[in-house]
């Protein structure tokens, strides 16, 4: 399949047999649909039917002339208690004798599933009639074996089960028995574990419970013309070999969305070579990962500027990602590079482990436009390392050094920095999620060297979270807390005010400081697959010590448009100070989602 020369909503979309998810609006169900076996049921079935037609193995002998019931006797059952028998019977002593009972009486004993006959039969006595109920009981279960599962111990599945060792069987019990242990697989996520057949050994009396649990015999992928084979099967937990299982199936998709480089996913599946294996088949719809961008224009930051970015998030098909950026312009000129490697060094460091290096060199005004001009050149490493399907830990090694330009005259310092960082992720889609929630925590520390002077701590703490609430609309909501001790250099400063703080001011407006308190609500329309609306709202503040003054907080309102891309949205937003008329709002543009 070629790529799409359109401009697309990155968001990928499963398609599910039968019906295509859009993975904008919830996380991807899977349904199975599967015929069982009919031999699964024989002995409960047949039992069954017998009941519901009324034809028993059982037999009410007629009584010519009706009577006084004078007594009331059980026959042939030594391990069913006859108080159980004669709970279940409608007949009582001293009735007149009624036909249409003794066969209600028959049903209610065989309903209760412990006999494989009952009938009915009549002895005169001097002062009445005796009804005698012959019962002949089914064999007692010597011993219950469970073939076939692996998912579950023998243990597990029989603490599950009402019928016992040493007791009657009851085909009562038994069908009871079978929808429990099918009721576990699929509370746990094994859609297709089933008991495709019990039967009792007519030798031994053992109890056997056959169970297929739907083991994935192979798995294929289609679609995929650029990607590597081994990156998407590499995501998946779901391998050959395995019992498949929804829970898990849905977050392999979700891993495969978030590569970013398909828009469609559609899971299939179909029969193995045995009724207890399914093929799974994945086929992905490929979506443009390169791109080349040039231009110029002119900013407060910046002045008059001209810019070139290559940027291949998909490098041969491996995965890897790789940025060249260039910028220059009257007051700042800016070159970055970055590499990002998805599965470095699997063999020491273990699976999804990701490495991230980024290079830079920043000519010209920091970024809140004071009068010190500087040259600002560094590098960072970032390790990052999966602890489960949702929380996440990163390491990062970082270094910079800050000299004067031009007609600065401040002291230059160097700074170097390592993080650990916590990450809990439950999104959809990280590049635009539209249901979930996404925690991070973040520890920085820069320590003194022969040539840093710098020694600092911070500490940061952001929660998002994403709320469907309409058709093709979400409620985002965003808090950032930050504190900093020590020597906190310039550039390590927290900050409020501009395109991802509170919208509605310059860079040169932000307050700084050692702490912050940052708040958004981004309500969020979805036009097209190409166009976003949204409405937000900011508040918050950085300063440098004590409590906050909520006084001194500054808040921005307004709407803005987001334009989905390869890379993720296009942000444009017009943002309005609080107090200030519509027109007199600042414009704001930025990549990605504000949070």
């Amino acid at each position: 399949m070629k790529n799409s020369p359109k401009t697309k909503d990155q968001r990928p979309k499963t398609c599910l047999p039968k019906s295509r998810w859009k993975s904008e609006r919830r996380q991807p169900r899977v349904f199975f649909n599967f015929r069982p076996s009919p031999g699964c049921w024989l002995l409960w079935a047949a039992w069954l039917w017998c009941f519901t037609c009324g034809l028993f193995p059982a037999q009410a002998e007629t009584l010519k002339v009706p009577s006084t019931i004078a007594a009331i006797e059980i026959q042939g059952n030594k391990l069913v208690p006859e108080n159980e028998i004669l709970d279940a019977i409608f007949t009582r002593v001293g009735e007149k004798v009624s036909e249409e009972k003794i066969k209600a009486d028959l049903k209610a004993i065989y309903a209760l599933g412990y006999f494989a006959d009952v009938s009915s039969t009549y002895e005169a006595l001097a002062k009445g009639t005796k009804v005698i109920f012959k019962v002949t009981e089914n064999p007692e279960i010597k011993d219950i074996v469970f073939e076939g599962n692996t998912v579950y111990s023998t243990s597990e599945l029989l603490s599950l089960i009402e019928s016992k060792k040493g007791e009657v069987l009851n085909f009562k019990k038994l069908q009871e028995d079978i929808e429990r242990v099918n009721a576990r697989y699929k509370k746990d996520g094994y859609l297709l574990a089933r008991v495709i057949d019990v039967d009792t050994d007519p030798k031994t009396h053992i109890l056997h419970f056959k169970v297929v649990e739907g083991m994935v015999e192979s798995i294929s992928l289609e679609g995929n013309e650029v990607t590597q084979d081994y990156v998407i099967l590499r995501e998946l937990k779901t391998k050959p070999g395995t019992v498949l299982n929804e829970n898990v199936l849905k977050q392999d998709l979700r891993r495969v969305f978030n590569l970013g480089f398909f828009s469609e996913v559609t899971p299939n599946f179909e029969p193995g070579t045995t009724k207890d294996k399914v093929v799974l088949q994945l086929k992905v719809k490929e979506t443009r990962t390169s791109t080349i961008n040039f231009g110029g224009g002119y900013g407060e930051r910046e002045g008059w500027f001209g810019f070139i970015d290559l940027s291949i998030n998909n490098l041969f098909g491996t995965a890897q990602g790789l940025l060249i950026r260039g910028q220059s312009g009257q007051q700042l000129s800016t070159y970055q590079f970055k590499y990002y490697n998805p599965w470095f060094w699997p063999q020491k460091l273990g699976d999804h482990t990701a490495l991230t290096f980024r290079r830079w060199l920043t000519i010209g005004r920091d970024i809140l436009l004071t009068t010190q001009d500087g040259v600002y050149n560094g590098f960072d490493f970032t390790l990052s390392k999966p602890l489960s399907d949702f929380y996440n830990i990163s390491w990062t090694l970082g270094s910079e050094n800050v000299s004067p330009y031009g007609t600065s005259s401040f002291e230059p310092y160097r700074s170097d920095t390592i993080g650990l960082g916590l990450s809990f992720d439950t999104r959809d889609f990280w590049l635009n999620p539209k249901e979930g929630r996404y925690y991070n925590l973040d520890l920085k520390q820069g320590w003194k060297t022969a040539s840093s002077v710098t020694s600092f701590t911070k500490i940061g703490w952001d929660l998002n979270h994403y709320y469907p609430i309409f058709e093709n609309q979400v409620l985002a909501l965003h808090a950032g807390v930050g504190i900093g001790f020590g020597d906190v250099p310039f550039g390590e400063l927290y900050w409020a005010g501009g395109a991802n703080t509170v919208r509605g001011y310059y860079p040169s407006e932000a307050r700084t400081g050692r702490r912050k308190l940052i708040t958004n609500i981004e309500y969020r329309l979805n036009f097209s697959d190409l166009f976003q609306g949204v409405f937000f709202y900011d508040w918050g503040n950085a300063w440098d010590e004590g409590k906050p003054d909520f006084a001194q907080f500054i808040s921005g309102w307004g709407p803005g448009l987001r334009i989905n891309t390869p890379l993720g949205p296009i942000r444009l937003d017009w943002g309005v100070p609080s107090g200030k008329a519509f027109g007199e709002g600042v414009m704001h543009f930025s990549i990605g989602q504000a949070f």
